[in-house]
């Protein structure tokens, strides 16, 4: 597990969770409130048909919509197996990112990875 997800795990407002496959984590339009960690099985991110995004062990996600200015979720989540998430809440990420702001530059660099795979991959549908 890498520095992020272990402090991140670690955090005393962090709520371990475990879902069948087909449970909903969140739905598309609901507010934030946490991020997820993906300890074990797949969750699958969906915004519509073809745009699909899938996370695994050691994957954080939906950050992004923590981040964003509207504070919706812009996707439904959804458990492709049984599922062991790590969640965090708003305030509990945001005063962790403030104790170790180097977390910020982890969390970029997995992100950037996980794009350049995606990237990789795409070349194969072309």
């Amino acid at each position: 597990m890498s520095n992020a997800l272990e402090l991140i795990g670690e955090h005393a407002e962090a709520d371990r969770l475990t879902l069948p496959t087909g449970a909903c984590v969140f739905r598309r339009g609901e507010p934030v409130q946490a991020i997820h960690i993906v300890e074990q099985g797949l969750v699958e991110l969906i915004s519509g048909p073809r745009n699909r995004i899938r996370y695994g062990p050691g994957q954080l996600f939906f950050y992004e919509d923590l981040v964003a200015s509207n504070q919706f979720h812009s996707r439904d989540a959804k458990a492709l197996t049984p599922l062991a998430v790590i969640r965090l809440n708003r305030s509990g990420f945001l005063a962790l990112i403030h104790r170790h702001p180097t977390l910020v530059l982890e969390l970029i660099a997995q992100q950037h990875t996980r794009l350049r795979q995606q990237r990789a991959d795409a070349r194969h549908f072309y």
